[in-house]
């Protein structure tokens, strides 16, 4: 009677780890097509093929720039131009004052709202949060 049982117990063992095996792989292979990442590698293989079938390389020689770099150094140095000068006076989304420091704060529906000295007030009243 006890090898019966035994085997009986073994049995259920190997077909509880079967189950469990097939329910993990399952799982993974449907994790990996519901994701929103997507492989591109596959495709860089079947674009590197059709260029290779075309008889084009891609080597620097043959690739075309949207435009010319400004200079033979390759990039052109601007002069600094500071966001907060005195003629970029932002206005407040409250009372429409134009003010060097607006204070920046997100609203009830998520939008962005600039705030000045005077309407911080109201805006702490409103419970709007900082950013």
């Amino acid at each position: 009677m006890m090898p019966v049982e035994l085997t009986w117990m073994l049995g259920a063992a190997v077909l509880a780890c079967a189950l469990t095996a097939v329910l993990v792989i399952r799982s993974r292979r449907n994790r990996r097509a519901a994701s929103n990442i997507v492989d591109l590698t596959a495709a860089r293989r079947r674009k590197l093929k059709l260029q290779e079938a075309a008889g084009s390389t891609a080597g620097p020689e043959t690739l075309k720039f949207k435009r010319k770099a400004a200079s033979p150094a390759g990039a052109e140095i601007r002069r600094f131009v500071p966001k907060a000068g005195e003629g970029l006076l932002q206005s407040c989304s409250h009372c429409r004052k134009k003010s060097d420091s607006v204070g920046f704060f997100a609203d009830e529906y998520g939008n962005l709202v600039g705030i000045c000295k005077e309407c911080r007030k109201s805006a702490k009243n409103r419970d709007l949060m900082p950013l």
